[in-house]
């Protein structure tokens, strides 16, 4: 077994040869973040003093010292002890769900696709939409953790799957010519290689968890920062807003920032250790088609009879959670009407997405300019990334006012991070020697990019525009319910507030369905680009 062991060690290490000047980069790179950190902090205290949104905006030591005053800093960090202990449970909930759910998916092979379309569907079903039937469930002080786990399933249901990939292949048959056991393999192989992209998902599931902590807190919670946010906005209370957001934020830099740590160690000991876990589909595109409406109608037939069975059995009364049939039959006799409410969200959410697209391509091909253009975005994205944006919806409400085109800003503003990340990471995609091949025949720039870099980036920019897709679905019913006139969102929370729960579910069901075809729509978009710029 030593033989095996010094086999793959190897793989998991990587070379480091020395770089000429490789210091003075890194303390280059590290000045002009810090250097992004003081003008982002500059520009705060400007709008401050300034009296920004009516006086709405305050200086970043009045921020903190509203956190430690005297006064109210026991109701601030009792708070926040209770939103981020709901957050961590439900953080490890959705973790072990995923990774349970992972495990199978790769250890079965005939289940996988089944566990996927699920997967694809906790993704596709937005928490703002679900989060009212999960909060009756679980109650609504046990709900924030649920919804928090329901935040982050997919998160790491992806990474782990990704991760458990990495070990397939030639890596694998090595280990069983080798007469490694299954133990064996999975402790010196298939653990070490899934953990960085474990790490990658973890990352992007704290930030998750404590936007869906704050959001189920809306719903009722006696304490937590989503309580201070909410009576803050409604209250007209600057302090208490602010004091909430800045702490929320602080809470999501932490996670981010040992996730990211985590990530880091994790590289340099096992690599990236994430390969593509696609297999080469030989079905005809009838076949795919009829296969995947197949396993939708299926899953769906099996979610509407547990809905009914619970609602039987458990004798649920309908001022609660309404039966399938009571929510179908308000959707057939309003055909027109809730039509209108679903263009309404499309054209809002739609034009979210490309406001935020245009923002984050532009945005990531100006920090790849210089170091210093990319020190003064980076940090920018980097506090968007870690801050749960739930936080900051009551902020950008109050500075860009209660009106529609707001929920456009806010939805916008949670599509810019995607296309910026993946953006960025395709602009460096194309290899340096087909640059330098370009340059050495005399190409410009302009054609450098055009035949080269564009086509590098397309395949990741498409990935991009999938996710911010979801996104913007998700962000636009979000901002709809709290401030829009009009939309998915809007009717849901009205009649959700009036106990008329067949209308409120039957808007909930077309939240979730509208997300599903954005998701398909926009992935059969990514798998073309995939297929004619991939690798």
């Amino acid at each position: 077994m030593n033989e095996i062991a010094s086999t793959a060690a190897p793989v998991f290490v990587r070379a480091r040869q020395p770089r000429p000047w490789a210091g003075w980069g890194r303390a280059r790179t590290t000045g002009a973040y810090a250097a992004g950190v003081l003008v982002l902090l500059a520009a705060w205290e400007i709008a401050g003093r300034a009296g920004l949104a009516d006086g709405f905006v305050i200086t970043p030591g009045e921020a903190v010292a509203t956190v430690f005053d005297n006064k109210y800093r026991d109701l601030y960090w009792r708070s926040a002890g209770a939103t981020f202990s709901a957050a961590a449970i439900g953080l490890v909930i959705g973790g072990v769900l995923a990774a349970i759910s992972a495990l199978l998916a790769h250890q079965v092979r005939s289940l996988r696709r089944i566990v996927d379309q699920f997967a694809a569907l906790a993704n596709s079903a937005p928490w703002v939409a679900v989060g009212p039937v999960v909060l009756v469930v679980a109650g609504r002080e046990s709900g924030p953790v649920a919804i928090a786990a329901l935040a982050v399933y997919f998160y790491f249901f992806v990474s782990i799957s990704v991760g458990l990939s990495a070990s397939e292949g030639s890596l694998r048959d090595l280990f069983s010519s080798l007469g490694a056991s299954g133990w064996r393999t999975a402790t010196l192989l298939t653990i070490p290689r899934a953990l960085p992209s474990l790490a990658e998902g973890f990352k992007l599931a704290a930030p998750a968890a404590l936007a869906g902590t704050i959001y189920g807190e809306w719903y009722g919670s006696s304490t937590g920062l989503g309580v201070l946010l909410i009576s803050g906005m409604q209250g007209g209370d600057v302090q208490r807003l602010w004091a909430a957001s800045v702490l929320a934020a602080a809470g999501g830099m932490v996670a981010f920032g040992v996730a990211a740590l985590a990530q880091w160690v994790l590289r340099r000991r096992y690599g990236v250790g994430i390969v593509s876990r696609s297999e080469p589909d030989t079905r005809t595109t009838r076949v795919r088609v009829i296969q995947t409406t197949l396993e939708v109608v299926g899953i769906a037939v099996v979610l509407i009879g547990a809905w009914q069975l619970w609602i039987t059995v458990g004798k649920v009364s309908p001022l609660i959670v309404p039966a399938p049939a009571a929510v179908f039959a308000d959707l057939v006799s309003r055909p027109l009407e809730y039509a209108t409410l679903v263009g309404q969200t499309l054209s809002t959410a739609s034009l979210a997405l490309l406001l935020g697209v245009a923002v984050g391509v532009v945005l990531a091909i100006v920090a790849r300019l210089s170091t210093f253009t990319s020190g003064l975005v980076v940090p920018a994205m980097v506090l968007l990334t870690a801050t749960p944006l739930v936080a900051m919806f009551p902020l950008l409400a109050r500075l860009f006012g209660y009106r529609d085109s707001t929920v456009v800003v806010i939805a916008s503003v949670l599509v810019i991070l995607p296309a910026f990340v993946y953006t960025r990471s395709g602009l460096d995609a194309a290899l340096p020697q087909h640059r330098d091949v370009a340059r050495s025949l005399g190409a410009s720039a302009t054609a450098t990019f055009r035949w080269i870099g564009l086509p590098s980036a397309l395949p990741h920019m498409s990935t991009g525009l999938r996710i911010a897709a979801s996104s913007a679905i998700i962000a636009t019913v979000i901002g709809e319910s709290l401030i829009g006139t009009t939309g998915l969102g809007v009717e849901f929370t009205y009649q959700y507030r009036l106990l008329t729960m067949a209308p409120a579910f039957g808007a909930a069901i077309l939240i979730v369905l509208l997300s599903l075809l954005v998701f398909t729509v926009f992935g059969w978009i990514d798998r073309r680009i995939h297929q004619r710029w991939g690798a």
